[in-house]
């Protein structure tokens, strides 16, 4: 199983390759003023590799690699932080408004959700996700059949928010993290290369359960064949998403940033 990191394209070995990758990518980043003490810094790659860090007084206390997703927004409500890294939030069907379930997703915009204090009645999230074990088929037809005979069989649409399930007795403190099975069928797939590293990943829509689109990032070596268009793909997934939300302050200008500690 490849890391966050390896599906956006971007492969760590060493804590030195990861100052000299990761830290270096923030701090090209754009900037965005949070508080007098917090800042966003967002790296975007034409690839839609993406990194977002929370500095806070010049050192990165939040870092969360993702993919900018373009896909369709979808009706969100009771929107809260449940830790220092992950929301929970009612995903709703785009068309009747009719609940589809509690999902845990981390935000790249969380840092603005806690300065506001850490709910939003509802909202719009794009919704995107990294590839952490993936499978692909053919078609419905050829997942269905894959599927243990001596087992429930799964739909070739569905969605289960895996992470706000806890395990066994759950331990004292314990939070939902940003984790789905989920399957359904590629509606649009590519291959971009992560300019700065030179790595390919791959790089799909998927159509799952009540027609919700999500991008997702699948690292090269995850998978034998890259998918295609009208393929199912399944597996586990680290679920990432942005509402859209913009601080209250404006961000500083580049002139005036302050590169954070690394």
């Amino acid at each position: 199983m490849s890391s966050h990191f390896d599906a956006i394209g971007i492969g760590i070995t060493s804590k030195d390759d990861f100052r000299e990758k990761v830290v270096s990518l923030i701090g090209a980043g754009a900037a965005r003023r949070i508080t007098t003490k917090v800042n966003e810094q967002v790296w975007t790659d034409p690839s839609g590799a993406r990194l977002v860090a929370k500095i806070r007084n010049g050192r990165i206390e939040f870092l969360l690699p993702c993919l900018a997703g373009t896909a369709p927004a979808v009706p969100v409500r009771d929107v809260r932080l449940v830790d220092d890294e992950t929301a929970m939030l009612d995903l709703l069907d785009g068309v009747e408004g009719q609940l589809v379930c509690p999902v845990a997703v981390e935000l790249e915009d969380r840092a603005v959700l806690a300065h506001s204090g850490g709910r939003l009645e509802s909202g719009s999230l794009t919704l995107a996700a990294l590839a952490e074990d993936v499978t692909v088929h053919a078609d419905a037809e050829a997942y269905f059949a894959a599927q243990d005979d001596d087992k429930p069989k799964f739909a070739a649409d569905h969605f289960i928010p895996s992470g706000t399930f806890a395990v066994g007795q759950p331990k004292p403190g314990w939070t939902p993290t940003a984790h789905a099975l989920f399957a359904g069928e590629v509606v649009e797939a590519e291959t971009p290369v992560n300019t700065v590293t030179g790595t390919a990943f791959h790089r799909i829509r998927v159509r799952t359960i009540a027609a919700i689109e999500v991008d997702v990032a699948i690292a090269t070596t995850d998978v034998e064949r890259p998918p295609a268009r009208g393929n199912v793909v399944a597996g586990t997934f680290f679920l990432t998403g942005r509402l859209g939300l913009e601080p209250t302050e404006s961000a500083e200008s580049p002139r005036k940033r302050r590169w954070f500690r690394r």
